[in-house]
């Protein structure tokens, strides 16, 4: 057997475990969530502690939220510069000036492309996880329930 893997092969590989890590934290995620909702539906509050409790929750959200979403911006330009980049190389095969040549430069078109092609699954798969880390964060410290008042808080 050799040491050198098929790049394909390879690249699946990644996907799959970048799925298989998606879908752990998927699946936590859905169970911080029902035990989040489900500890604070089963509280006796006022409507004074929900209103409280929502304003928290989205005082929280917001900045995490557009946090993300200026890192998926980030993500789409870099994803689109590279694009670019490799129809910039599939345009310089068409000017080859002999066939070996041209070869070359379609070998190192598809090296690139894969290259693109991992590090853009890895970044998604990164970007995936960073979304979950941050409701599970946000899911963990909304756990711990406002308690009503007049009361020890907890109880």
């Amino acid at each position: 057997m050799s040491d050198n893997k098929n790049p394909m092969s390879e690249l699946m590989e990644q996907a799959m475990k970048n799925y298989e890590q998606a879908l752990q934290s998927g699946l936590k995620l859905q169970e911080e969530s029902s035990r989040w909702w489900t500890d604070f539906m089963t509280q006796s509050t006022t409507a004074t502690d929900w209103q409280k409790r929502w304003k928290t929750a989205a005082t929280q959200t917001i900045p995490i939220v557009q946090k993300r979403m200026e890192e998926s911006l980030r993500l789409v330009e870099q994803s689109s510069q590279t694009s670019l980049d490799l129809l910039k190389q599939a345009l310089a095969v068409t000017g080859s000036d002999s066939p070996a040549n041209a070869q070359t430069k379609v070998q190192q078109l598809w090296e690139a492309s894969l290259r693109a092609l991992r590090q853009n699954t890895q970044a998604v798969a990164q970007a995936n996880a960073k979304v979950v880390e941050s409701w599970m964060q946000l899911l963990a410290a909304g756990t711990e329930p406002c308690a009503p008042a007049g009361s020890p808080k907890g109880k």
